[in-house]
């Protein structure tokens, strides 16, 4: 497959993944990033597309509302680290791009879903076991404890694209 096709059908494949997850309440803000809100904290999915081919990756990712930094940090587990058997990958047929976008938003909706209601709760994101590093956890923290900084919220609103 050239590289326009496999850049066209890879659009397509991420259209299609946008409706699919709509329901679960993610929004697409950024060409790679779907988002969801919750009250102390951002969840969101990071596909990254790969170069050398057709193949898609997923983060399933987490960003206390009150974080302090200044980019957009992937913390939480890859695909492979939630279903070892997890693989997207696309050909030039239309019904493989369906097929991807279908097994992408069947991951999301049970692999990375069940990780946000177990790994991804403040109570989890706070213990030694995180996936978020210390500053981050400081922020979660000062957040439930009420004493979130408007401009880091807005930090974060803005990076995330979030309306």
């Amino acid at each position: 497959m050239d590289k326009k096709l496999e850049r066209s059908n890879a659009d397509k494949v991420l259209r299609r993944l946008t409706n699919q997850i709509k329901a679960l309440g993610f929004m697409r803000t950024k060409p790679t990033i779907w988002v969801r809100e919750r009250e102390h904290l951002v969840q969101f999915i990071h596909i990254h597309k790969f170069t050398f081919g057709p193949f898609f990756r997923i983060h399933t990712c987490i960003r206390p509302l009150n974080s302090e930094l200044e980019f957009v940090a992937l913390f939480g587990p890859i695909e492979q680290e939630l279903n070892e058997l997890a693989r997207f990958e696309y050909a030039e047929e239309p019904s493989s791009i369906e097929k991807c976008a279908s097994d992408m938003s069947q991951f999301i909706s049970t692999c990375s879903e069940e990780w946000y209601s177990t790994l991804g709760t403040s109570t989890a994101l706070l213990s030694s076991q995180s996936v978020l590093d210390a500053q981050e956890q400081m922020s979660l923290r000062e957040s439930l404890d009420g004493k979130s900084k408007a401009s880091n919220i807005e930090r974060t609103r803005l990076l995330l694209k979030i309306a």
